[in-house]
Formats: structure tokens, C-alpha cells, sequence
């Protein structure tokens, strides 16, 4: 993905974050007005903030961890010994018996981060798709995978027959299938 130099963390976006983080029951709802919001300032993945912006992501996310996570992340002294506990009272991870350290809990953060990023791509495929609730999707992209669909049975059925005759205009079929897809993208293929 692109990377978006211009984007800034606002309020709004940090006070999502951190009723994300905050919230067991209402989490779906939550996470769907601050995926929005993402979408709104223009947040496509982590990298597209830098500084300081980037730092008060990253501890909003983290307010969904233990107290003593918390303080080990804003410990700049920790070392790879220190642990943190989950909420279960786990130090070590199961079944590796990793430490739950500062690194452990860095990694949770960009993994959640991440598919807050995924979680963005889905929704554009979904839109793009027409299979995101009261969106038309984009004609293009119904037709060229349907098209696909189409293309990958008249293969396995070329491959099938052994007529000559039949194998011939499957081919051809086959040839302008791939010519319309090549129109959708723009680009001619022989």
C-alpha cells in the first residue's frame, strides 16, 4: 500500500482507539466507527504516521493491556528479562514459554495494528467487489471475476474432452475471455 505522508492523528481517532481498547461487548461497534475514521483521515497501515503521532497510536492501542504491560512499554530501561503479565497472569507464552517482554508486547501492538490495516484492504475489496452491504461495486471488477470463474471451467473442460473440434473452440473461447479482461485492465493480450 501506498504510504501516506500526510496523515495526522486527531482527537477524534485517538479517543476510537482507546474505546477499542477500552471495550469487550460493544468491541464490534467500536472498531467498526474507528476503521471509518482510519478510512476518513486517510490511515491505510502504521508507517503512514511518523514521530510522535505514531507513538500515541501505538500507547492508545496498548491501554488495551495489563497495567504492569503498560508501564514495561514506557520503561525505556527494560530489559529482555523483564516480563509483563496478560490478564490471565501469564508471564510466558504457551506453548513456547516465550517471555512476555517489552518485545512480545511491541509485536502485539503491531499485530493488532495490522489488522486494523487488513481490516481496511477487506472493506476496499468488499466495496470494489459489490458485496458490502447497499454499495453497486464496480462493473469492471464483477465482470473480470466472473470472466475468471468462467475461464477456469472452460480450462478444465478443454482439458477434459478429447474431441479435437470441441478442444478447438474452447480455445478460442478461452482467447476472448482473456482479450475482455485485457480491455477491463487496459491492457491487449495476444
Amino acid at each position: 500500500m501506498p504510504n501516506n505522508t500526510n496523515v495526522v492523528l486527531c482527537d477524534r481517532t485517538l479517543h476510537l482507539v482507546k474505546e477499542d481498547s477500552k471495550s469487550s461487548r460493544a468491541g464490534a461497534r467500536n472498531t467498526q466507527k474507528l476503521i471509518e475514521q482510519l478510512v476518513k483521515i486517510g490511515w491505510s497501515q502504521e508507517s503512514d504516521l511518523k514521530g510522535d503521532d505514531k507513538q500515541t497510536l501505538r500507547m492508545a492501542f496498548a491501554e488495551r493491556f495489563t497495567p504492569e504491560a503498560i508501564k514495561l512499554l514506557n520503561n525505556k530501561k527494560a530489559s529482555g528479562h523483564d516480563t509483563a503479565p496478560d490478564w490471565h497472569g501469564n508471564h510466558f507464552t504457551h506453548p513456547s514459554g516465550k517471555p512476555k517482554n517489552k518485545t512480545y508486547w511491541n509485536q502485539q501492538i503491531s499485530s493488532g495494528l495490522n489488522k486494523y490495516k487488513d481490516t481496511i484492504i477487506e472493506r476496499g475489496m468488499k466495496k470494489a467487489s459489490g458485496s458490502a452491504p447497499n454499495t453497486k461495486g464496480d462493473i469492471f471488477f464483477r465482470v473480470e471475476r466472473d470472466i475468471g470463474k468462467l475461464m477456469k471451467s472452460v480450462k478444465i473442460e478443454h482439458d477434459k474432452t478429447e474431441d479435437e473440434m470441441i478442444q478447438k473452440k474452447l480455445k478460442v473461447i478461452i482467447s476472448l475471455m482473456k482479450e475482455t479482461i485485457g480491455i477491463h485492465r487496459g491492457v491487449h493480450i495476444k
